[in-house]
């Protein structure tokens, strides 16, 4: 009984250690966000094996330039506005902010879906994707799903509704390796990874829908053209800044991919997709829970209590480093052995990828909720410059590759070379900026 007592009063030590002092709140939400994450990332995880014996490498390779495809494209249809959901008090404001942030993202995704049937083939040419013309409206319709899914999700995010965030996370997961499997068995290939994709990025959305219908309906009374032309011009900096910073930004990290698929064949392609898809679940499960909720918190007090947003990020930064290091320690040495086994021998080269890319992936995932704040401080400028300065780099080192003829090993290394010292810097940078705004509201 005793040693019962002893381990509990550890636990319990720690765990006013990692749920207390500025960042407490920060970290319940993350706990409740990543709950719900790391079920449906588990789920993906545990299908990973039987879809690595359904579909081929090439298949996986169409998926990788889809994904990157959709990932940069889904962001920009808001303008960027959408941002800016969890900062008002009033929530009239904010219903104008959804309202135009919805209106931008019908109408630039219905632009997108006629370019794309008009000219997709010649379109996705220009960045080596002819292999997705078949698939153009499946491309839209990802924008689409993925921005409604993002913009409704930020509304939670401003009513700290993180369960309801968690609960959808589970739900799309499950329906999208359900739909890959299903499809992949039924020899629907490489559509059922394509359409999978898209149910595991927006099938949560008819759930928020319903849980926050009541709430769009109660305020749909302040939305009038005076308020949103008076949103849109206050919020503007979002559009100015934000949405090149944030092609960016997205860009930059698809950007792998596509130089991948334009260096190297459809295999080796395939394979670096699946070692970066292994490696992005850590990042989704716990560095993207953390950033919507450390903003979720920090938007609430930031005008108030600058200090306490300064302790609550570097804080949070801390643990998060000190989580990844073991697991990036493991794929370091073990990587390639551990691919061998889970997903079958055709898959050691991305099990050797990812041992390249692991300790990368460390600073990423510990920088990832800084960034998010990077909203509040309203220095979209600078937001862009940090993502201009990224994508320059990427395309050097690729560049560098191809004009080099290296093999993919060499170029995957220096790419986790310039990834690791890019998010050190970010990192740095960051904090620097609160340190030195929490001392001007300090000398004031």
């Amino acid at each position: 009984m005793q040693e019962l007592r002893v381990s509990r009063r550890k636990w319990t030590g720690f765990g006013r250690a990692f749920f207390g002092g500025a960042s407490g709140g920060v970290f319940r939400g993350m706990a409740t966000l990543a709950l719900g994450s790391g079920i449906g990332r588990v789920i993906g995880i545990v299908a990973i094996p039987v879809l690595t014996r359904i579909y081929t490498p090439e298949d996986f390779g169409v998926l990788a330039v889809f994904t990157a495809l959709v990932a940069i494209l889904a962001p920009l249809v808001t303008l960027r506005y959408v941002l800016a959901l969890p900062l008002p008090r009033q929530d009239g404001v904010a219903m104008n902010l959804l309202a135009l942030s919805t209106g931008l993202m019908l109408g630039l995704s219905a632009l997108i879906a006629l370019s794309l049937w008009m000219g997709g083939e010649t379109l996705l040419g220009l960045v080596s994707m002819q292999v997705l013309a078949p698939w153009w409206w499946l491309i839209a319709l990802g924008v689409l799903g993925t921005a409604t899914y993002e913009m409704l999700t930020l509304w939670a995010t401003r009513r700290r509704a993180y369960k309801v965030i968690a609960q959808t996370n589970v739900t799309q997961s499950l329906a999208g390796t359900v739909v890959k499997i299903g499809l992949g068995v039924l020899s629907v290939q490489p559509l059922g990874l394509l359409l999978g994709q898209v149910v595991a990025q927006a099938g949560g959305v008819g759930r928020l829908l319903r849980g926050f219908l009541g709430e769009f309906r109660a305020n749909w009374h302040h939305i009038s053209p005076a308020r949103l032309r008076k949103v849109a011009w206050k919020h503007r900096g979002f559009a100015i800044w934000r949405v090149p910073s944030q092609f960016l930004m997205v860009f930059s990290m698809q950007a792998p991919m596509f130089f991948m698929a334009a260096l190297y064949d459809a295999q080796t392609t395939g394979q670096f997709g699946l070692a970066m898809m292994a490696l992005s679940m850590p990042v989704a499960i716990l560095g993207q829970s953390a950033g919507k909720a450390l903003y979720g918190e920090a938007s609430q007090i930031f005008k108030e209590e600058p200090a306490r947003v300064v302790k609550m990020a570097g804080e949070v930064q801390v643990r998060l480093l000190a989580v990844a290091l073991v697991p990036a320690a493991l794929l370091f040495f073990f990587g390639s052995d551990l691919f061998y086994f889970a997903f079958g021998p055709e898959w050691r080269l991305a099990g050797q990828f990812t041992s390249l890319i692991s300790f990368a992936i460390v600073f990423q995932f510990s920088s990832a909720p800084l960034i998010q704040l990077m909203n509040l401080l309203k220095n979209q400028s600078v937001f862009l410059l940090i993502n201009i300065l990224r994508s320059a780099g990427l395309a050097i080192v690729f560049m560098a590759g191809a004009w080099l003829e290296l093999d993919a090993m060499t170029v995957v290394a220096w790419y986790s070379a310039f990834t690791t010292i890019f998010y050190l810097g970010i990192s740095a940078f960051i904090m620097y900026e609160f340190y030195r705004l929490k001392a001007r509201r300090m000398a004031i």
